[in-house]
C-alpha cells in the first residue's frame, strides 16, 4: 500500500509518500519534503494565520509534484491520499484537505481524514512494534495531554493542560528573554550553557495535585515578571535552564502518577512520548530513565518526526485504511478543534 500524506495544520507545508508492503509491516518513506515558514513568522514573534494559509496555497502543489518525482512513482500507483483535517488553523486545514480530496477524486482513490494529534502518537509505530494499549504523553505547541491509546481510534485523555500548552510556554519564555520563535530549540540551547540551580525559585503549578492535569500559565507569568528587569546572558541561560528543569519535573511527576494508576487497571508495557516538544533532548533522557525505573518500554520518534510533518499523516492514513478498508466522506469538513476522544 502506498499513501501520500499532506500536513498543513500550522506553519509547515509538508508532503510525504509512505509505502507499507504488507499489512502489519513497518512503513518505508519513499519521499518527503517540508517547507518551514519559521523565517516568515519569526519577525511577528509567533504564527500569523493569514500568512500561513497564503504560504500553504503558494507552495503545496509544487511541493507535491516534487515529492512524487523524488519517489519515482506514477500518481496512479498511489493507493490513497491522506490529509490533516484537524485540529489546527482553519485556513491551512482547508487548503490541505481540499487538495487531497481533489487528488482522490481525479484518481478515483480513497481520501483519508487524519487527526493531527493521532498522527503524532501513531508515527512511532511506523518503525517499532508497539501494541495497544499504551500510555502516551503528547507535548506540542497547542496541546499537552496524558492519554491511554487503547486502539487506533480509541483514546482516553486522563490529564491535560488547563490553560497553556507546554510548547506555547517555551515560545513565550524565549520571547520574554528577547529571543525569537520557535522557543523550544532556543530554550534548550540556552539551558545547556548553565548547570542546574534553583536561583529563581520558579513555581511548579499543580505538581502536588491529586489529578493528572497541568497548568503552565502561572509559570509563564513568573517568567515575565522576572524578565521585566534586564538580565545578562548568564542569567538568561540560568533562567532557561531552571525553566526547562521545572517543566520537566512537572511532566515526570504527573507521568509517574499516571503509570502507577494505569498499572493498577491493566498491563502496561509501553510509554510513547510524542509531539514537537518531545524533540527536547533533556526531556527525552529524563523520560527514558523514568520508564527504566518501572520496566516499561520507552518510545519517542526521531527528532524530525516529533515536529509537524506529513510522514506521520501518511502513516496514520495507512493505519486507518488497514482498519476500515474504505474512503472517508468527502463531506467531512476540517475541525480546528478536534479531540482524540471524538474520532
Amino acid at each position: 500500500m502506498i499513501v501520500l500524506g499532506i500536513e498543513t495544520s500550522c506553519d509547515e507545508t509538508s508532503v510525504a509518500i509512505i509505502e507499507q508492503k504488507k499489512t502489519n509491516d513497518f512503513g518505508h518513506v519513499l519521499a518527503e519534503n517540508t517547507l518551514s515558514q519559521i523565517k516568515k513568522h519569526n519577525k511577528f514573534g509567533g504564527i500569523v494565520p493569514e500568512l500561513a494559509s497564503r504560504e500553504h496555497e503558494n507552495t503545496l502543489n509544487l511541493l507535491t509534484k516534487k515529492t512524487i518525482k523524488e519517489a519515482k512513482i506514477n500518481l496512479k500507483k498511489i493507493d490513497a491520499f491522506a490529509a490533516t483535517t484537524g485540529p489546527g488553523l482553519l485556513g491551512g486545514l482547508l487548503i490541505g484537505s481540499n487538495y487531497a480530496k481533489t487528488l482522490s477524486l481525479v484518481n478515483n482513490k480513497p481520501f483519508i481524514s487524519v487527526n493531527h494529534l493521532q498522527g503524532h502518537i501513531l508515527v512511532s509505530r511506523m518503525k517499532k512494534k508497539i501494541n495497544f494499549p499504551f500510555l502516551s504523553l503528547l507535548l506540542s505547541g497547542g496541546h499537552t495531554q496524558l492519554l491511554v491509546a487503547k486502539d487506533y481510534n480509541k483514546y482516553e485523555i486522563i490529564g491535560e493542560t488547563l490553560d497553556d500548552a507546554l510548547g506555547e510556554a517555551f515560545d513565550k519564555t524565549a520571547k520574554s528573554l528577547d529571543y525569537g520563535y520557535p522557543g523550544g530549540p532556543i530554550i534548550e540551547k540556552l539551558a545547556s550553557e548553565e548547570k542546574s540551580s534553583n536561583f529563581f525559585k520558579l513555581p511548579k503549578p499543580l505538581i502536588n495535585s491529586k489529578n493528572l492535569d497541568f497548568s503552565f500559565s502561572g509559570l509563564k507569568t513568573s517568567i515575565r515578571r522576572i524578565t521585566e528587569k534586564p538580565l545578562n546572558k548568564s542569567l538568561k541561560s540560568k533562567l532557561a535552564n531552571e525553566f526547562q528543569e521545572c517543566v520537566t519535573d512537572i511532566l515526570l511527576t504527573k507521568s509517574e502518577k499516571a503509570i502507577k494508576m494505569i498499572k493498577k487497571k491493566m498491563k502496561l508495557n509501553t510509554f510513547v512520548l510524542a509531539g514537537g516538544v518531545a524533540s527536547n533532548k533533556f526531556i527525552r533522557e529524563k523520560f527514558s530513565s523514568l520508564c527504566n525505573k518501572y520496566s516499561i518500554e520507552f518510545f519517542v520518534p526521531e527528532k524530525k518526526l516529533c515536529v509537524d510533518n506529513a510522514i506521520m499523516i501518511a502513516w496514520a492514513g495507512i493505519e486507518r485504511l488497514n482498519k476500515y478498508k474504505k474512503s472517508d466522506s468527502f463531506d467531512k469538513h476540517p475541525k480546528p478543534r478536534w479531540s482524540l476522544e471524538n474520532l
